[in-house]
C-alpha cells in the first residue's frame, strides 16, 4: 500500500469513528447525498465517497465526481498534508484539478482537523 493510499485509509478511520468529524462531514455534504472526489496518480484511479456519516474509498473510475485531482502521489500526499502549498501546484502545473474546486476546502478543513486530534 503506498503512502498516499495510507493517508487516505487513515482519513478514513478516522472520520468514521468520531462524532465531531462525522459532523464536519455532514456540514459538509449539506442537503446532498455525498460529494465524490476522484484521485488519478501514477498508482492508478480511487475515487472517495463522503458522505454525511462515513468516508467510503474505491478503486477505479467514478463516471461524475464532484472533483477530480490529477497529479502524482507524493505532490498529492504533499498537498493533502499541509507540506506542499495547493496554490503553488496548480501555478506549476503539478496539480490539475477539474470539476468543482471549492471542494478543496472543506477537505482541506477536514484533513486538518483529523491532523489535530490525532496529536
Amino acid at each position: 500500500m503506498s503512502k498516499l493510499q495510507e493517508f487516505f485509509k487513515f482519513l478514513q478511520t478516522q472520520c468514521n469513528a468520531k462524532d465531531d468529524l462525522k459532523k464536519q462531514l455532514a456540514s459538509w455534504v449539506g442537503p446532498y447525498h455525498g460529494k465524490i472526489l476522484q484521485v488519478h496518480t501514477e498508482e492508478g484511479s480511487q475515487y472517495m465517497v463522503v458522505k454525511k456519516d462515513r468516508i467510503e474509498l474505491h478503486e477505479g473510475t467514478y463516471p461524475s465526481p464532484d472533483v477530480i485531482y490529477k497529479s502524482n502521489s507524493e505532490t498529492l500526499l504533499g498537498i493533502f498534508t499541509g507540506e506542499v502549498p495547493f496554490k503553488d501546484t496548480m501555478k506549476d502545473g503539478s496539480l490539475e484539478v477539474i470539476g468543482n474546486a471549492n471542494e478543496s476546502d472543506p477537505l482541506a478543513n477536514l484533513i486538518l482537523a483529523v491532523m489535530m486530534g490525532a496529536m
